[in-house]
């Protein structure tokens, strides 16, 4: 609860240098004067002294900040001492046993984070930059995590945001005319704007890593994409019972769980069909309820009609990989189009044939890699929201020349999904950039 004193250790759990228990709150300087031995003042400040733990002193370090120039917003109290893991568990319990008279208490996990992020030290986009930078597995991913943490996705954010206000504005403006007035607005002068504004949004969903969701991967594909005999395939000699294979598109119409590796399982989902009957429908609306279950998607794409499944497409779960399946079919695999390459984690484009078995042990040595064990989705909430501000984007483009009243709720959809990650949208906000930069009078 905000408004209590917590405390939680600050630095990796393990053998150090030092360890940091940090303490925030409002009695964090009455909480660490329990027990650390030199006076402390609510100043900006480091202070050298001691910690006094089971009747017995140790070298310690104190650095206070006062709120709200603090991460929290709060008066923050960090006591640095030798980083024995014992030393730190048993500093943390005399904090605790001590401070029960203040109300002081172990802290949640993420729980510092979320009151910066609540007294307006961060918002959603910079938390989420904390979460990446501890997942970052190469310097890619951590040069993007430092730019979030420093506002940089909540500046690209909110320039996609600018842009999307601009051309609603356009487009409201043109429901106040016909075309046979001046003022009416031509489809394309805000229809083709949005083509770019797509680009932006998978440039910054392809920004964010993959932590190696583990456990349980779904498979999603267009139908007759070659998942199951992918998945009959990796299964091997596991001894699971396999996939049913057929010729007719739309064959797998429930989810099996198949183990591929120790520890990693693939869920076979029905696939997309163009032209789904009754029983299909109840089948992928059966797939989107249970897509919940899974860590990521394991995206499946048939080397010989390389269309990309639309669940993978809106789904806000990570990628975990691509899969291109009947290599042997055709001359050269094809390539990713530019959405899914912004979707797919570098080096995560595997080919297959399920018939020679070509790719086929490289892929499952992969997963029991990195899809064993459960993993953090780093930057979840960021990818939730901006894959739901490009589906809104693309249904407006879709819609745009017959059902502009639809393209507009849209957009307006597609900036609510933009909340949070920095700025928000309202009327107010829609008014501001009509009367700003629209002259309706005539």
């Amino acid at each position: 609860m905000i408004g209590d004193t917590i405390v939680a250790l600050a630095t990796a759990a393990g053998p150090a240098a030092r360890a940091a228990l940090r303490i925030s709150g409002p009695r964090a300087f009455e909480v660490a004067a329990l027990a650390f031995t030199s006076p402390l003042t609510r100043v900006r400040a480091q202070v050298d002294g001691e910690v006094r733990v089971r009747g017995r002193a140790f070298p310690a370090r104190a650095l206070t900040m006062v709120g709200p120039a603090s991460f929290t917003g709060e008066d923050v109290v960090e006591l640095h001492v030798p980083g024995s893991p014992v030393l730190a568990r048993l500093l943390e319990e005399r904090l605790l046993e001590a401070g029960a008279t203040t109300g002081l208490r172990a802290a949640l996990p993420g729980e510092f984070t979320a009151r910066a992020c609540e007294n307006g030290r961060l918002d959603l986009a910079q938390a989420e930059g904390l979460l990446l930078l501890l997942h970052a597995q190469d310097q890619r991913q951590a040069d993007a995590a430092l730019q979030w943490l420093n506002g940089g996705l909540a500046d690209a954010a909110g320039a996609v945001r600018g842009r999307l206000q601009d051309l609603l504005a356009m487009l409201e403006v043109g429901f106040d005319f016909d075309e046979m007035d001046t003022g009416a607005v031509a489809t394309e002068l805000w229809r083709d704007p949005l083509r770019p504004v797509l680009q932006q949004l998978d440039e910054l969903l392809g920004e964010l890593p993959v932590q190696a969701p583990g456990g349980e991967l779904l498979l999603v594909g267009r139908a007759n994409a070659g998942k199951s005999s992918l998945v009959n395939a990796l299964a091997g000699d596991a001894g699971e019972a396999g996939a049913l294979v057929a010729d007719v598109a739309g064959t797998t119409r429930d989810l099996l769980r198949v183990e591929v590796a120790p520890g990693v399982h693939l869920w076979d989902a029905p696939g997309d069909l163009d032209q789904p009957g009754a029983a299909d429908r109840a089948a992928l609306e059966l797939r989107e309820r249970l897509a919940g279950r899974a860590a990521g998607l394991l995206v499946v794409i048939d080397s010989t009609d390389p269309r990309i499944s639309p669940m993978a497409l809106r789904s806000p779960l990570p990628w975990f990989g691509a899969v291109f399946t009947t290599r042997d079919l055709v001359a050269a695999p094809p390539s990713l189009d530019e959405a899914a390459r912004a979707r797919t984690p570098s080096g995560r484009v595997f080919v297959t044939s399920a018939t020679g078995l070509q790719g086929i042990s490289e892929l499952r040595s992969f997963l029991s890699r990195r899809a064993g064990g459960v993993g953090a989705d780093a930057g979840g909430p960021l990818r939730a929201a901006l894959q739901r501000c490009r589906e809104a984007v693309a249904g407006a483009i879709e819609v745009a020349d017959l059902q502009p009243e639809v393209a507009a709720a849209e957009l307006q959809a597609a900036l609510r999904a933009l909340d949070g990650i920095g700025g928000d949208h309202s009327a107010e906000h829609l008014l501001d950039r009509i009367y700003g930069r629209f002259c309706l009078g005539k």
